[in-house]
């Protein structure tokens, strides 16, 4: 038997890793954009929204999108899309010019997400779904764990406006190995054995049409208002600890730009320790429960290890240790992220049909993303006011609605409907 379908994976991983790298490169510069340009902090917070309201607004049309060119040329498109306009970031000469810049970049990247569940939808068997989209997820953590340092290198040595175009170039080289490898379906690619197929099952068929009144059951149960909890107030806890952490470490201890994003660093690697080991975790717990009562046990259990963590940075940084801080920052990263496979395979195994993936996830995620944009402002003022301590204290009353929704809104009677309909659909095809 072949095993093509990792070395998909493996460039979904890598694409991912190169997007996050486009993304922490801002937040490594802070400094040294403030100082050229003279923006506020809260002009920098103006400036992370503006790109997160369109990263999170072209979800909705990006799932679709993705959807319509398939899994081949939707990345393609968006990859070669997003690495243009952060080559182009430099030139952003005005504030009005980084705003029409980072959103012109959002529309690009916007899509990648939908794009890795189409992806584990399309190439996983179902019961490596959790595994393979995590392992390509965890490229959100190795971006930028390898990013920050990078950048911060490249800053001192170089100037700000060579983190941008490296990471882009980075980006472009992605592109004709990807059209090389990648092939939308396992049926379509002569590289994979029979075997291989018959594993991941033959269930994609090039004609099949998104089934809408799938997509309006998902939407109008119970389970998917849960979902749309879940997805809006992980929203807020993920960007309070994905692009804030060299700023929290640069004005909490006072410590200098390369060795804020070395500790920032440290919580992108554990960061991506959790997303690994979160696909076998919580294909584990679907083995050995069933499936909803799997999916609470691998949300709730990590997700109250990270308010754990929460509470206690926030004791020592007010003690005054930034090692201290670094470090349960980072336990709360890795813990956070050990709840992914749970809550997030939820959405491709509620997904109506293969056809109708993209679109769903879409929706989803561009619900995250909105309460990712909103985190900016809201963490920015706080951190203004308060300091980033209180400012990253704010995500625990965010933990505590997310738990309650998948304890208590997301019911057994409509998600096994869903799950039910998905599967006689995937069946059937």
């Amino acid at each position: 038997m072949t095993r093509r379908r990792y070395l998909i994976v493996l460039m979904m991983f890598l694409s991912i890793s190169v997007n996050y790298m486009d993304r922490v490169n801002f937040s490594v510069s802070i400094p040294a954009i403030r100082h050229e340009f003279g923006f506020s902090l809260e002009q920098i917070g103006s400036i992370a929204f503006a790109w997160g309201i369109v990263y999170a607004v072209f979800n909705f049309p990006g799932g679709w999108l993705v959807d319509r060119l398939g899994l081949r040329w939707g990345l393609f498109t968006t990859l070669g899309w997003w690495s243009i306009f952060t080559i182009l970031t430099p030139f952003a000469s005005t504030l009005s010019g980084w705003y029409l810049i980072r959103g012109i970049m959002g529309v690009g990247e916007a899509p990648i997400w939908p794009i890795n569940a189409k992806c584990a939808n399309t190439w996983a068997p179902p019961g490596e779904r959790s595994r393979l989209y995590t392992w390509a997820g965890s490229g959100q953590y190795v971006g930028p764990a390898i990013g920050t340092l990078l950048a911060g290198w490249i800053l001192v040595q170089f100037g700000w406006q060579w983190t941008f175009i490296v990471f882009g170039v980075a980006g472009m080289a992605i592109l004709p190995f990807w059209l090389w490898l990648v092939r939308d379906r396992p049926s379509l690619d002569p590289r994979v054995s029979a075997a291989e197929v018959a594993l991941i099952g033959n269930r994609a068929d090039p004609n099949e049409k998104a089934d809408w009144e799938g997509i309006k059951a998902v939407f109008f149960s119970r389970t998917g208002l849960g979902m749309l909890l879940i997805y809006l107030t992980f929203g807020y806890i993920l960007f309070t600890f994905l692009y804030w952490v060299p700023s929290y470490m640069y004005y909490t201890f006072h410590l200098g730009i390369l060795k804020s994003a070395a500790w920032a660093s440290l919580g992108s690697l554990l960061g991506f320790v959790g997303f690994v080991l979160s696909g076998p975790f919580n294909d584990a717990l679907v083995r050995r429960y069933d499936r909803l009562t799997a999916r609470r046990i691998g949300t709730c259990v990590p997700m109250l290890g990270t308010a754990l963590c929460v509470v206690l940075s926030l004791f020592s940084a007010k003690a005054g240790l930034a090692g201290g801080t670094a470090v349960l920052i980072g336990l709360a990263q890795l813990t956070m992220n050990l709840t992914v496979g749970a809550w997030a395979v939820n959405i491709i195994d509620i997904s109506p049909n293969q056809a109708s993936t993209g679109f769903v996830y879409g929706i989803f995620n561009g619900v995250l993303n909105i309460m990712g944009a909103v985190n900016s402002l809201i963490l920015t003022a706080l951190a203004t006011r308060y300091g980033f301590p209180a400012a990253f204290g704010s995500a625990l009353i965010f933990m505590a609605v997310f738990l309650f929704s998948i304890l208590f809104i997301v019911d057994r009677p409509s998600y096994g409907r869903l799950i039910a309909r998905a599967e006689r659909s995937r069946a059937a095809t």
